[in-house]
């Protein structure tokens, strides 16, 4: 039998396939300060999606938590409980000591409300808290909004016409919700207010919806009653294909690359191809989460010390930003990653183990 670390080796190969997306699209000169740079047409293009990887993060969080959970309520005597003490230790101390760095060196200077918002993780829920505090702390806020409703979405979405269906829902929902704040902004900055349009909780739902739906693709087995639901699943979204194709514009570009991203993890879980699944995106993936917080400090500290521009050449100064972003984060975030985040979710693991042998 092959190993768990070997079959699932994929998942961190994309989660390093991501961060090194978001690094690439920090790489634009507009995220240096630069307002004048000439960049052929293509690069301008890659550059800019490459937000989507965190598009596909999303999407393999989703995907992994629905492993998890699916693995631990058949061992665990309580599985929930044990979930929220996994994602707090997972999650909250790398950040909280990312808020106190950003504090000290001063790239942000962010109200106190919004520290205390971020300290709380409730972040996500304005759009002046976003991303005031932590660069990029946007996607940790909206994360963990959706841990709050993922056991409840895991134990009702038993196969995949059920996730399928939800996900058109939130297609739906996500559309509406974003039309209305698009129309009655509740700040005056209409480029903070433009931001948090997209990258709000109910804009970004389909895509951890989309990660359920390929976990229910890759687990579920497909009876006769599934097969039946699955059928009108296709009608469902050959509707809402037409619908789209028609100007009614239901799927976001991001949905779009999240279902791109889904069929490409299918792919992988059945065969891997070394291009992707390899020693160096598995390692940059064992410290994505460490390696997308220091990244973006080190992005702010460089323009912040005047130390932005590295060539005269459009491209060429694209392509050094990246290597030195890279070149400077990852040693620091394979550091944080040993010395905070393995130390405390090992503590997470203990406390679990004591309380299930109460």
């Amino acid at each position: 039998m092959i190993p768990d670390s070997q079959r699932l080796a994929y998942i961190e190969a994309l989660r390093g396939i991501a961060i090194l997306m978001v690094i690439l699209h920090h790489s634009h000169p507009y995220f240096a300060s630069i307002s004048n740079y000439h960049l052929p047409a293509a690069v301008e293009e890659i550059l800019w999606n490459g937000d989507k990887g965190v598009t596909l993060f999303f999407l393999m969080s989703a995907f992994t938590l629905c492993l998890s959970l699916n693995s631990k309520s058949k061992k665990e005597h309580k599985p929930v409980r044990n979930y929220f003490i996994r994602r707090v230790f997972r999650i909250a101390p790398l950040y909280m000591i990312i808020i106190g760095v950003v504090l000290l060196i001063g790239i942000n200077t962010p109200s106190l409300s919004s520290v205390l918002a971020n300290l709380f993780f409730v972040h996500g829920l304005n759009a002046n808290w976003m991303n005031s505090t932590v660069p990029g702390g946007w996607s940790v806020g909206v994360e963990v909004l959706f841990y709050l409703i993922f056991p409840v979405l895991f134990f009702r979405l038993k196969n995949l016409p059920a996730a399928i269906n939800i996900t058109l829902a939130a297609l739906v929902l996500a559309k509406i919700v974003t039309a209305v704040m698009s129309r009655y902004p509740l700040t005056g900055d209409s480029i903070t207010w433009g931001v948090y349009v997209y990258e709000n909780i109910f804009s970004q739902l389909p895509v951890f919806l989309i990660g359920v739906c390929l976990f229910q693709l890759k687990h579920t087995p497909v009876g006769q009653q599934e097969r039946d639901s699955l059928v009108r699943c296709c009608y469902y979204l050959s509707a809402f294909i037409l619908i789209h194709l028609l100007g009614g514009n239901l799927f976001k570009p991001h949905y779009l690359f999240a279902i791109a991203f889904a069929i490409a993890a299918y792919a992988l879980s059945e065969r891997p191809v070394k291009l992707l699944v390899n020693p160096i995106t598995l390692w940059i993936g064992r410290i994505s989460y460490s390696l997308y917080l220091i990244h973006l400090l080190v992005n702010n500290l460089l323009v912040k010390y005047h130390l932005n521009v590295f060539s005269s050449n459009s491209l060429a100064d694209v392509g050094i930003r990246f290597c030195v972003v890279l070149g400077i984060s990852a040693p620091v975030a394979y550091i944080t990653y040993r010395l905070i985040e393995l130390p405390f979710q090992e503590m997470g693991k203990r406390i679990i183990a004591r309380l299930e042998h109460k």
